[in-house]
């Protein structure tokens, strides 16, 4: 009784066999997410969120392993949400020779120990192997606002971070991780 289009299928969990219409499959992958050449990703652009612990080290381990196999650039997201917690670094504005009627006439200059921690980072990056360019970005503000408004706006083809809240369902609904998910469209590379 089996016609041309049916396909069988073996249940992990049992020894039975179930058939299957590949018409019902079709229904279901009518979208554009089908396995094919042109909806395979290609990555140019990483954001790593990174909040100075080890487990940030992690994502971004892979991020350099993604941008080696791709050739995409990463960029390292620091985000500050206390101020406190800038330690001794500075931010120093001037303005140079340009017309000042809007932000381009303006010089920053950002030094000190959240500076050289997100050198030292780049540094660590380039002697594990990385191959591409690497940057850093220091932003303040809430860390969910942050993110979702980096991938957002600047273009991020990939967006790789850690979680450590995710050995709890409950904990797990209430993680900053899962709020940025719901509020993102770009893919994000969920690290643990």
């Amino acid at each position: 009784m089996n016609s041309s289009n049916d396909v069988n299928i073996t249940n992990p969990s049992s020894s039975s066999y179930s058939n299957v219409r590949e018409d019902d499959y079709s229904k279901e992958s009518s979208n554009n997410y089908s396995i094919s050449k042109s909806n395979v990703p290609s990555y140019t652009k990483i954001l790593v969120p990174h909040d100075g612990k080890e487990m940030s080290d992690k994502a971004l381990s892979h991020a350099v392993y993604l941008s080696n196999l791709s050739g995409a650039e990463i960029v390292i997201l620091r985000i500050i949400e206390d101020v406190d917690k800038l330690g001794d670094t500075s931010v120093n504005v001037s303005q140079n020779n340009k017309a000042i009627d809007n932000q381009k006439g303006f010089e920053h200059n950002i030094q000190g120990e959240l500076v050289n921690a997100m050198e030292q980072k780049i540094k660590k990056c380039v002697e594990a192997g990385s191959k591409n360019k690497i940057s850093f970005e220091i932003k303040a503000g809430h860390v969910v606002d942050e993110i979702v408004k980096a991938g957002e706006e600047d273009n991020y083809d990939l967006i790789v971070m850690t979680t450590s809240h995710l050995d709890s369902w409950v904990r797990s609904l209430f993680s900053e991780t899962r709020k940025i998910i719901s509020n993102i469209n770009t893919p994000v590379l969920i690290i643990h």
